[in-house]
């Protein structure tokens, strides 16, 4: 499984952002119903348990708002490897 994290302050919001949709293979990104503190509708990190752990959305965020890791056992990885 991959852990998708979301950083909301960072992202510009769904209609300028909305790539997460189109990148996703299973178009799980959907669009939050709560202002960032800059004014976007920031997209929502998609149900874990739907993800492919493709790495598309890290890979293409323009903003660095987005990144994933990959999960073992239900568990997250060390960073340590």
């Amino acid at each position: 499984m991959q852990k998708v994290t979301l950083l909301p302050h960072r992202a510009k919001g769904w209609k300028i952002a909305g790539f997460a949709h189109l990148v996703c293979p299973k178009s799980l990104f959907v669009a939050s119903e709560e202002m960032n503190e800059v004014g976007y509708l920031p997209p929502l990190p998609p149900d874990e348990a739907k993800c492919t752990a493709c790495g598309n959305c890290m890979i293409y965020c323009p903003d660095f708002a987005l990144w994933s890791r990959p999960r073992r056992d239900g568990k997250e990885e060390e960073a340590n490897g």
